[in-house]
């Protein structure tokens, strides 16, 4: 029998239309190939999911994994990922939550859970140590986050048990739907929604085990010795006083922050929702989440006016874009209540904001009136609409149920053109990162496994000069200029694989040579960064399988047309454009793949996974090589 450091070694099974759960054993191969969090997810969800069906079919699962370094002591250490076949983009699926939920599963006694089937009526999981029920979730369905995690809690009776659960949105299968956690957001893909597709409410945990570390001594004399350097990373000294949102006014004067549904590059209503007007006027006190020295979890609190007793996480940045830049939104107390509404209902902020503004503007357009509205007239900047409309995406009311399928389904559904104003890549809404600033972050969107995301690489760093040296990076890197992009923002992508797999928090920004470290002392089983490196492309390489499957290929390697055309005539990104192909040929070339974006047998083999794709593919009756 395997004895395990940094990695429990069980996987819980739980079977909801059985109602039956199995403990399994985790693989050393499997440790060894794809590390576990996201790695681990993605191997499961290959071999198990078929990229084609629905995703709110009974037979798409849902994967909860941490990673071995989840629950340690070193810094960041506080990742969960959750894996599906996405109802948002219809192909992979994954989103990431820090706080306690992961660690508190790991003293649990495990390293993921496996959601598979439906229960019939609604429930939530307890799992306390080796004891694991299914209990009826009925009066609890229909509630808030925030109000699920106390009933719960109060149920099992221990205030030390940790909640993963949905709001409204989950249960009317918005497809951006959220999982919260302690105020901790898996907010993209719709995770959330496909937690609601098979009536499960919650997964509260509570474990009172240890994590067995290899190195132990060692590990703490190395995690202090870092401490002083990871405090001294200027960003982190920004996100410990003023949380995400503390870099706005930095991103703005790139241009980076998209204003009114990417149109315009410049606003004074950027110095009212940026992190340290909102923080220095509300704040109540500093959170963090688990083994974070940096602390960027800010608690606000609304004690005047139409809002007053609204207490809650401050907006993050990625709010506060989308629900105040992008919509013309200034007001900071409508943001506060716009973070905790959204939080409640469970709903990716990203997604919705994205989603709203794309109905502004079709409706400045006249491509939809109040008879496609219900009577609502939608404008920029008008708080009080944006309330009622979140209200109604996660109750699915009225037009609200058009904008709860997100802005590529539902300008389907409308037509008209205005699929033009739509702002996603494979169907998942642009984040707050607006690629003509910095234009790697567009090839970087263009490629990303699960759409547009800003945390598949965190390229954006990259571009305002950092230098990986561990990862071949040696130059300050212009964000303008188009040389090199492809092959490092392939990197990079792999790189943040590798974070997302040991169970890292990307903020608290670890050199990779620290984080090789930290895992060989943590498991006893010695990488080096090339390891690590080859590991994170091997995993990034078999999502995109999952993808090529479900039906993208390279003409889903695409952005907006509104990037690609379109400069912004004001602001720090005036003039540009993103040249898209340019980068995106050399990283195909990088890549190995072929013209129509399918990973060659030549690299899946050099990665090690020619034979399980071929095994899989067979079973599944596809053909990825015509």
């Amino acid at each position: 029998m395997t004895t395990w450091f940094g990695y429990v070694g069980k996987l819980l099974r739980i079977d909801l239309a059985r109602e039956k759960h199995t403990i399994e054993e985790l693989s050393e191969d499997d440790a060894k190939l794809f590390l576990g969090g996201i790695g681990l997810a993605a191997k499961i969800v290959f071999n198990e999911v078929d990229p084609r069906i629905d995703p709110f079919d009974e037979d798409n699962k849902l994967v909860f994994m941490t990673g071995p370094l989840t629950g340690t002591l070193v810094p960041g250490a506080s990742r969960t990922v959750v894996a599906a076949k996405s109802p948002l983009t219809l192909a992979w699926g994954e989103s990431h939550f820090g706080g306690f939920w992961g660690p508190e599963l790991k003293r649990a006694g495990y390293d993921g859970v496996i959601i598979e089937g439906k229960a019939k009526t609604p429930v939530y999981i307890f799992i306390h140590n080796e004891n694991v029920e299914i209990r009826d979730a009925e009066h609890l369905w229909g509630l808030f986050t925030g109000d699920t995690e106390e009933k719960i809690r109060k149920e099992v009776g221990d205030e030390k048990t940790r909640v993963a659960c949905i709001g409204p949105a989950g249960e009317n299968l918005v497809r951006y739907a959220a999982i919260l956690s302690d105020e901790r957001v898996a907010g993209r893909t719709g995770m959330g929604a496909v937690m609601g597709s098979k009536n499960l409410k919650a997964i509260a945990v509570r474990g009172t085990g240890s994590i067995r570390i290899k190195e132990a001594r060692q590990l703490r004399r190395n995690v202090a010795r870092l401490y002083p350097m990871i405090m001294s990373y200027p960003p982190n000294q920004i996100l410990s006083a003023y949380g995400t949102n503390g870099e706005m006014l930095s991103f703005y004067e790139y241009g980076d922050t998209p204003i009114k549904n990417f149109t315009m590059g410049t606003w004074e209503g950027i110095k009212r929702i940026e992190g340290k007007a909102i923080v220095s006027k509300y704040l109540k006190s500093h959170k963090a989440c688990f083994a974070c020295p940096v602390g960027c979890w800010k608690i606000v609190r609304i004690d005047e006016g139409k809002y007053a007793g609204t207490e809650g996480r401050a907006p993050e940045y990625e709010t506060a874009g989308a629900l105040g830049a992008m919509l013309l939104n200034d007001d900071p107390e409508t943001l506060i209540y716009l973070e905790k509404l959204c939080n409640d209902y469970g709903i990716d902020t990203i997604s919705a904001g994205v989603t709203l503004a794309w109905a502004m503007e079709i409706y400045e357009r006249g491509l939809i009136t109040k008879e496609d509205t219900g009577g609502i007239e939608i404008k920029w900047g008008d708080p009080e609409t944006i309330v009622k409309l979140i209200e109604m995406i996660g109750r699915r009311e009225g037009f609200g149920n058009v904008l709860a399928e997100g802005t590529r389904l539902a300008s389907n559904i409308i037509g008209k053109g205005t699929e033009k104003y739509a702002m996603h890549v494979k169907g998942l809404e642009v984040p707050m990162h607006d690629p003509r600033a910095f234009k790697g972050m567009g090839l970087q969107y263009a490629t990303s496994n699960r759409g547009a995301c800003h945390l598949q690489g965190t390229f954006f760093r990259i571009e305002q000069g950092e230098r990986i040296p561990d990862l071949k990076i040696y130059r300050r890197v212009y964000r303008f200029e188009l040389k090199d992009k492809g092959w490092m923002v392939a990197v990079v992508e792999d790189w943040h694989e590798v974070l997302e797999s040991l169970g890292l928090c990307k903020f608290v920004q670890i050199y990779p040579g620290h984080v090789a470290g930290f895992y060989s002392l943590t498991t006893g089983i010695v990488k080096r960064v090339r390891d690590l490196q080859k590991d994170g492309e091997r995993i990034f390489n078999l999502k995109r399988v999952f993808n090529v499957i479900a039906g993208v290929s390279r003409k889903d390697d695409i952005l907006p047309e509104r990037f690609l055309k379109e400069p912004l005539k004001d602001g720090g990104a005036k003039g540009q454009i993103v040249e898209l192909e340019p980068m995106l040929k050399e990283y195909y070339s990088y890549r190995k793949w072929n013209e129509n974006g399918i990973p060659t047998e030549e690299k899946l083999e050099e990665l090690g996974i020619l034979d399980m794709v071929k095994q899989r593919c067979s079973q599944l009756g596809v053909k990825l090589y015509q």
